[in-house]
């Protein structure tokens, strides 16, 4: 299964438990089904592929029910993250995706570092499960991705000998 929206689903679940709500109590207030919450929160429907003015509708229902700002704030860091990564997963060049504004933010390399290497930021951690988001097969192939696309940026090839 690919890691379609594990960040931002892992975020998610974070601002909901912050608030004490129940899946079922989110539905109410975000306008969507109990199974869409649920699939966003395992990750394997991405929130950055619902539609904003949904997204919006549901960080207004976190917030009325007095999520921790700071985690319904990390919600689009989470979905680019979660972009970049399958971006990642896929081969395919995430370079344009990295120079986006959201990618210097802070939150997104702290999300990044806990869906790779498992470093959960201190906010999170009443609300999450120990370890990386990502299963290790994911993060070989991220690691090598990372891998050529630092040599490529040092103008060596793979052949040359260096390992990380």
């Amino acid at each position: 299964m690919k890691p379609t929206g594990v960040v931002a689903g892992a975020v998610l679940r974070a601002a909901r438990l912050s608030a004490s709500l129940s899946e079922e109590q989110l539905v109410s207030g975000a306008g969507v089904s109990e199974a869409t919450i649920r699939s966003w929160e395992d990750g394997s429907e991405a929130l950055a592929s619902v539609p904003v003015p949904q997204v919006d509708q549901l960080m207004a229902a976190l917030r009325a029910a007095d999520a921790d700002p700071r985690l319904v704030a990390d919600l689009d860091a989470a979905a680019w993250c979660d972009l970049i990564i399958l971006a990642l997963v896929d081969s395919e060049d995430a370079s344009c995706l990295l120079a986006d504004p959201l990618a210097r933010e802070e939150a997104f390399g702290e999300l990044l570092a806990w869906a790779i290497a498992g470093n959960v930021p201190v906010r999170y951690r009443p609300y999450a499960v120990k370890g990386p988001l990502l299963l290790a097969a994911d993060i070989a192939v991220i690691a090598g991705m990372a891998q050529a696309v630092i040599l490529r940026c040092l103008g060596l090839s793979q052949t040359r000998g260096m390992s990380f």
